[in-house]
């Protein structure tokens, strides 16, 4: 699996010359983890936003292998093809962490034994005893593993992250992008992380830099 950006732009006013970035042709594959790097305001989370399918590029095109995604439907990208983690961990916070997993395989129509979840809990190191607690009785970094797992459940082979790490302290935020790692190289899945930050960008295989409205690979 292949993801590709051909000649990609976005604009918010009605003005093209006031473009966030534009002519962007960046590739991503399997089994290695990338970081979209940028300070905040730079459009890297807009980026984000079109990778993820939540949004169109005003210009050019987002290709999965060989297919538009926008003209094969995003609503069909978005439930086939990629999981999106947060920077909020968007879980639904009166539901146990199991539950959360369960009711996004739901939402994607697809069916994941016990057992299997519980391997995945095992992976992002939660205690089992963790597992059926409310999401609001666990820590940040905890949260934030259960959005992994509840990314891992759906079987995507493209995982994008937006500021996995923004709310948590160094050590926990160490832990986590070990953990995008061991799914990338590991599981052969494509990883995309958007950071501010230099020192997790620079645990990634390959770091593309927005600044100044253009994509620098470094």
């Amino acid at each position: 699996m292949t993801l590709q950006t051909k000649n990609t732009g976005y604009w918010y006013t009605n003005n093209p010359n006031d473009y966030l970035f534009k002519d962007v042709n960046l590739t991503f594959e399997k089994g290695k983890v990338y970081s979209i790097l940028g300070q905040s305001g730079s459009g890297k989370t807009t980026f984000l936003s079109l990778l993820a399918g939540l949004d169109s590029p005003k210009t050019g095109q987002i290709y999965l292998d060989d297919t538009d995604i926008n003209k094969s439907g995003l609503t069909n990208y978005r439930r086939n093809a990629v999981s999106t983690i947060f920077q909020a961990y968007n879980l639904m916070t009166y539901m146990t962490a199991r539950q959360n997993v369960q009711t996004a395989l739901e939402i994607s129509n697809k069916s994941v034994d016990n057992a299997k979840i519980e391997e995945l809990f095992e992976l992002v190191d939660i205690p089992r005893e963790m597992i059926d607690k409310p999401v609001l009785k666990l820590s940040g970094g905890q949260q934030q593993r259960v959005a992994i797992v509840r990314a891992l459940a759906t079987g995507h082979d493209l995982i994008i992250a937006d500021e996995p790490t923004g709310n948590l302290d160094e050590e926990t935020t160490q832990d986590i992008v070990s953990i995008f790692k061991e799914i990338a190289h590991q599981q052969n899945k494509t990883v995309i992380i958007v950071t501010h930050e230099t020192a997790v960008a620079k645990e990634t295989d390959i770091i593309f830099e927005l600044k100044k409205k253009q994509f620098t690979q470094i």
